[in-house]
């Protein structure tokens, strides 16, 4: 029958257009999770396209529904939106009638009729049935609960009628009677996370019209509705990879990682605190910038003034084609940063993205594995556009502790940069070394790095002389 659209932004990509016309979905959750406001912008897209819609309440009145569409700044008081109050009539449904066994095919029809024979229904486009549970708790017998949910989810399909039905979160997922009868299950969920911060997610446990993102994804409620943050792959490629080596400016780096960079590539510099990392990526982001190519910073711990100033006092330089982005875990998932980025990339097309550090990447997830799944996602992305992804990684092992990063994503690292500190001759000295060049050679060695102000970064000849750097114990050769 052809697609139509949520009206809920990011819920249609991973559907792949939308919801099938005609169809039924259940979208179920806690109290508070935020079904409602689902069916409501469900609705409320019909009714500004033109479509009849209706919402059959069994939850809550018309008079609460008005004030929280008015929260969103949507009008419910149209023409063509048609609010049926069922909550008015469970005095009736509470009865002794309720109670019926219910073994008349009179009393079943009795109860389907009052939902199907609805004038309103007549010419409607969408549907949102609202707390549909309490009609399945007041009749009590399931077969006689699925019966009245065939029939009715049959009189939607029949009419051509989409619609969204919603349900309290009470059995096993996926084993309510309603989640049988429909062809898409949405389950809307508050998890939290790690560090205690609460974050709303949706999971597609079903959807039969083809192929789409099925899982967990990240959702917020704004002032404008539900907002989805699919973590799927991207459509939108603006240019192809060249196959060019990148030079970072610093001649001495450059020959440490075989030559520079290849375009489509993704470098990872993981070290401990201090020991350098954002300011090699500060003199990558001034190469880039000084040959015009736009460029984007993600500062994940230090504010847009402070990378600033340090452009100014180590580099004397000041950046005019680099989008500087301070951003936080607070109030923040995987998945919204995700869908920044990738608007940002639409917008702006930089060469150069920078991500310091990851480790708040990795505070903002759930758990690692959705951190690796987001790299391994975006990895065709920097590929096929040519684009240079640069991390960091903050290492919080014991020095004497050899391990690249604590989350398992160097993998995902086409040139891996390690620095670490260094006792030589009775001082503490930053060293850096390439591990890894998945494009060929690259040196092996190790070598002193500084920065100077005003003069920037400094990297010295490689030590031969020593060995025992990568260990706890310094040894110099005679």
């Amino acid at each position: 029958m052809g697609k139509i659209p949520t009206g809920i932004p990011g819920l249609d990509e991973i559907l792949n257009g939308g919801l099938e016309k005609g169809w039924s979905y259940l979208v179920k959750g806690g109290p508070g999770s935020g079904k409602t406001i689902f069916g409501l912008q469900f609705l409320m897209e019909g009714a500004k396209k033109g479509e009849e819609v209706v919402y059959i309440s069994f939850d809550e009145t018309k008079e609460e529904i008005t004030l929280q569409a008015k929260n969103f700044g949507w009008d419910i008081n149209t023409d063509n939106f048609h609010f049926i109050d069922k909550v008015s009539e469970m005095d009736i449904l509470t009865s002794d009638m309720l109670f019926l066994d219910y073994e008349s095919l009179n009393d079943i029809q009795g109860i389907i009729n009052s939902i199907i024979k609805l004038k309103e229904l007549k010419n409607a486009d969408r549907v949102f049935v609202d707390g549909i549970g309490i009609l399945r708790d007041a009749v009590k017998d399931q077969a006689i609960y699925r019966r009245i949910m065939a029939s009715v989810i049959h009189y939607f399909s029949k009419n051509n009628i989409t619609a969204m039905i919603s349900e309290e979160l009470t059995e096993k997922i996926g084993k309510e009677i309603t989640s049988y009868l429909t062809s898409g299950e949405f389950l809307l969920e508050r998890v939290r996370r790690k560090d205690g911060e609460i974050l709303r997610t949706i999971n597609v446990l079903k959807y039969r019209a083809g192929k789409s993102y099925l899982g967990r994804h990240y959702f917020e409620i704004t002032s404008e509705g539900i907002v989805v943050y699919p973590i799927i792959p991207p459509t939108i490629l603006q240019r192809g990879r060249e196959g060019k080596i990148f030079s970072t400016g610093c001649r001495e780096l450059d020959l440490m990682l075989g030559g520079g960079i290849y375009d489509g590539s993704t470098v990872l510099i993981a070290g401990k605190s201090g020991v350098g990392k954002t300011n090699l990526c500060l003199q990558i982001l001034m190469e880039n910038d000084r040959r015009g190519n736009a460029g984007i910073l993600y500062t994940l711990e230090e504010p847009e003034d402070v990378i600033l100033e340090r452009f100014r006092k180590l580099f004397n330089y000041e950046p005019s084609n680099l989008e500087i982005r301070h951003f936080t875990s607070y109030n923040m998932s995987i998945g919204k940063f995700y869908n920044i980025s990738l608007k940002d990339f639409e917008r702006l097309n930089p060469k150069i993205i920078v991500v310091d550090p990851v480790n708040t990447l990795q505070r903002m997830c759930l758990s690692i594995d959705e951190l690796k799944r987001v790299f391994e996602i975006s990895r065709s992305c920097i590929t096929d556009t040519g684009l240079i992804l640069i991390t960091t990684y903050e290492v919080s092992e014991a020095a004497d502790i050899f391990q690249f990063t604590g989350a398992g994503i160097s993998f995902i690292a086409d040139y891996l940069i390690l620095g670490r500190f260094v006792e030589m001759n009775g001082k503490i000295q930053k060293v850096i070394t390439v591990m890894k060049n998945r494009y060929g050679n690259h040196e092996k060695t190790l070598r002193i790095l500084d920065f100077k102000e005003k003069e920037g970064l400094s990297i010295g000849k490689p030590l031969v002389e020593y060995t025992g750097l990568m260990g706890t114990r310094i040894i110099e050769r005679a």
